[in-house]
């Protein structure tokens, strides 16, 4: 199972979940989370979301035989 496309996972503070819309712009590569002020570095804070949301879609789909 793939994370779709259009996930917004350099947007997203990987620490409380607020979404920046301000990431958007490629030029900002580091950001600090308006709302628990955690501090992120864009590509590190995006692999954390992408890793989270993959293990979300895949919970459960393992099955045990």
């Amino acid at each position: 199972m793939a994370v779709a496309k259009n996930y917004p996972s350099s947007q997203l503070c990987s620490h409380c979940g607020h979404k920046n819309k301000d990431v958007k712009h490629l030029a900002l590569r580091a950001w600090t989370c308006e709302i628990c002020k955690c501090h992120h570095q864009r590509d590190l804070n995006a692999s954390i979301n992408l890793r989270k949301e993959a293990l979300r879609l895949t919970a459960g789909t393992a099955g045990i035989a």
